[in-house]
């Protein structure tokens, strides 16, 4: 049986979509490949400044504790940021104190209502613009 030309033109327009199909597929597969590998490898210098950052702190805090026990002395050019540090302790200090104290006032006020819980309760006096309407 001889193929029918429209068949056979139907066939190969097919084919030639599907290779094109597949020609575009490969591409997206080698794009999201790279992009994967770009991730990763953002993923891992995130991770290696972290830890740079980390190990720099680290460093940071063993010389100043040392600078503060008198055991080790900096150039004087140091001296502004070694005053940014005491501040950022003092105010870091004041802060907590001032959270203590807001606590401290919390647990007597708590103490007061647990006290005051069997005491009357005070009359509420309700002024001219308090109606109800």
């Amino acid at each position: 049986m001889p193929a029918d030309p429209k068949q056979s033109d139907v066939v190969k327009q097919i084919n030639e979509a599907f290779q094109a199909a597949q020609a575009r597929l490969a591409q997206l597969r080698e794009a999201v490949e790279r992009n994967s590998d770009l991730a990763r490898a953002n993923a891992k210098a995130t991770v290696l400044k972290d830890q740079k950052d980390r190990a720099f702190k680290e460093l940071g805090e063993v010389v100043y504790r040392q600078i503060q026990k008198g055991r080790l002395e900096l150039p004087a050019g140091f001296a502004s940021a070694l005053k940014a540090i005491e501040a950022a302790e003092q105010a870091a200090e004041a802060h907590a104190r001032e959270l203590t104290d807001i606590l401290r006032e919390g647990e007597e006020v708590a103490e007061r209502l647990k006290v005051g819980k069997n005491a009357p309760k005070p009359q509420t006096v309700l002024g001219p613009g308090n109606k109800k309407r």
